[in-house]
């Protein structure tokens, strides 16, 4: 109870202190020539107590109120009525409020105490709401449906489009459909019940521009129950210059010019016959031999491709050309392996290697392929980032930055052999990912991050963007301009954010360079719902499980304490040392 008084005007206790403490001294001294008798030390006390009371009664004691309503509960979409019921039990003083996004949490509510957020729970954007309380997340049960999905949101014609996604709680015979622009059904899977379901879907990129595909839950007798956008940008095939440089002629090569020279990329191979005599040919391209490796005839090709055996044979010049074009010019460069590059470990085209057994394997974006392989798969590091996985999710085709540009490998082993079986399409895909990955890339003036290509109408949308441009003025379609943040520590790094008012596809630009276009969607909130409410009850349960060091709670307000109990105190004290010298002298 003692802890809970204060003072209303503790800034002045040392002031009054003082002169409490001097007018008993002056009190003392006055009744010191009674030191000899027993009344000196009665009257002493007696104007102690009277003192006492008369500074308490300056310095105005006051006690805390607690708030009559130290508990809250938020409740938000999906909040489940038993947490709701076992909270009221066990807090009968319970203030249960709705949360509406965008609005405030409390209003005139005033918390002491432990907030509960119950449900799917707030949204990111209120979380400063709930910054200096203490409050404890309550979910509510995941929610039915897509939870997860991922897909590369840009490609490139003949490119496969994959699209993996987690299916939380599926119903037994339902169906996932992908579908096309129109409608057209192009891969489907069937749902099991199950907890959880992991799917993929797949298709080829056919010709370039913006489409929105859409995943579709059917039932068992074709009725639609969902359907979520999927927003995809397909571009034009880059013509790449290759040069191809083997140390004897091999049917790997023979199929793969093919495939390049197919495919309107620009190729020039080189073939060592005997010592000191190369066969040259040319597809797309002008026949212009090329002798030695230099920074001069390097310079144009966009990826080369050497075997395992020209690679170990480079001389040290060519070797030392030869990396510093990756390194300062970004080419790609891939090497075909054979069974001596597996134990190789110096070197800039070093990889790391663990041996099985295994001779062939499955892709994940093939699995029902067997494709021939080495008996190694890659020592997984993080310097190794994977081109292909199998589908037991080891690196089968990968590679390491080497400053701008980068070394990749595989373990495959005979890949025409996939043309021979008739897949054609699985062999066009596996190196057109290769393709992709490992050659040089266009350095552009502006830089625009495409991770996520889908926006929420009335919802805020982040945009970054990498630039040299000094102050980059960026501008939406309708010619309003998005602030922009520039990163503290990557001075070339821009942070803005919009609010797209529209549905469909949006750009945004900078005035300095409007060729270089950022390309979204814009969607409502029915879509996607269900990885929508996932994801904020991640989020939620990741802000509140932090500790709050500087979290206060609000201060109870303050009653005084009627001082009539002191004033009778020091009346009476008054009383005593007024009346008793009178009797005493009578």
């Amino acid at each position: 109870m003692i802890e809970n008084i204060t003072f209303l005007h503790s800034n002045w206790i040392w002031q009054i202190a003082s002169c409490a403490l001097l007018l008993w001294m002056v009190f003392i001294w006055k009744e010191w020539i009674n030191i000899a008798t027993p009344r000196f030390w009665i009257r002493i006390a007696v104007a102690f107590l009277a003192i006492g009371s008369l500074a308490i009664i300056a310095l105005q004691p006051a006690k805390s109120i607690p708030p009559k309503d130290t508990k809250v509960a938020v409740l938000t979409s999906g909040c489940q009525p038993a947490q709701l019921d076992s909270l009221k039990k066990e807090y009968r003083r319970l203030k249960i409020l709705e949360y509406s996004p965008n609005q405030s949490i409390f209003g005139k509510t005033k918390t002491s105490d432990t907030v509960f957020v119950l449900g799917s729970g707030v949204a990111p954007f209120d979380f400063w709401q709930l910054e200096n309380n203490q409050v404890q997340y309550m979910p509510g049960d995941v929610p039915s449906g897509i939870i997860r999905y991922h897909y590369d949101q840009e490609g490139v014609v003949g490119a496969q489009f994959l699209l993996e996604g987690i299916y939380n709680n599926p119903t037994s015979g339902n169906k996932l459909v992908l579908e096309g622009p129109g409608g057209n059904g192009m891969d489907s899977i069937s749902l099991v019940t199950d907890q959880q379901q992991t799917f993929k879907l797949t298709t080829i990129l056919k010709t370039s521009g913006r489409y929105v595909f859409s995943v579709t839950e059917k039932d068992t007798i074709g009725n639609i129950l969902s359907r979520d956008p999927i927003p995809v940008i397909v571009k034009d095939r880059k013509k790449l210059q290759v040069l191809i440089v083997n140390d004897f002629p091999t049917f790997e090569t023979k199929y793969l010019k093919n495939y390049l020279s197919e495919t309107g990329h620009e190729v020039l191979v080189k073939s060592k016959i005997t010592k000191g005599k190369f066969k040259f040919e040319y597809f797309n391209r002008d026949r212009i031999p090329m002798s030695a490796f230099t920074e001069k005839n390097l310079a144009p090709f966009d990826l080369v491709i050497l075997d395992a055996r020209t690679i170990q044979n480079l001389g040290k010049n060519a070797r030392t050309v030869l990396e510093n074009a990756i390194r300062q010019q970004g080419l790609g460069v891939f090497i075909q392996p054979d069974d001596s590059f597996f134990k190789s470990n110096s070197g800039f085209a070093a990889f790391d290697f663990i041996a099985v057994k295994r001779t062939e394997t499955k892709l994940t974006t093939a699995p029902k392929t067997k494709i021939a392989t080495h008996p190694f798969v890659f020592n997984d590091k993080r310097e190794v980032l994977p081109v292909h996985n199998n589908i037991d999710a080891r690196i089968i085709s990968g590679y390491k930055y080497k400053g701008k540009g980068k070394v990749a490998t595989t373990v495959l082993n005979s890949t025409y052999e996939l043309i021979l079986e008739g897949n054609v399409q699985e062999y066009q895909q596996l190196w057109t990912r290769i393709l992709t990955d490992i050659a040089k890339k266009d350095i552009a003036k502006v830089d625009w991050d495409t991770n996520q290509l889908l926006a929420i109408k009335d919802h805020p949308y982040i945009t970054t963007l990498r630039t040299k441009v000094a102050t980059p003025e960026v501008i939406i379609a309708d010619g309003y301009r998005i602030a922009m943040q520039q990163d503290i520590h990557l001075p070339n790094r821009w942070q803005g954010t919009t609010y797209p008012k529209k549905l469909g596809w949006h750009q945004i630009s900078i005035a300095q360079d409007s060729t270089t276009v950022l390309e979204y969607y814009v969607t409502d909130t029915t879509a996607w719902l269900s990885q929508l409410v996932y994801d904020r009850m991640q989020q939620n349960s990741r802000f509140f499980d932090r500790s709050i060091p500087t979290a206060k709670a609000p201060r109870a307000p303050l009653a005084p304490i009627n001082p009539i109990g002191l004033y009778i105190l020091f009346l009476c004290c008054m009383g005593y040392l007024w009346l008793v010298p009178k009797i005493e002298t009578t």
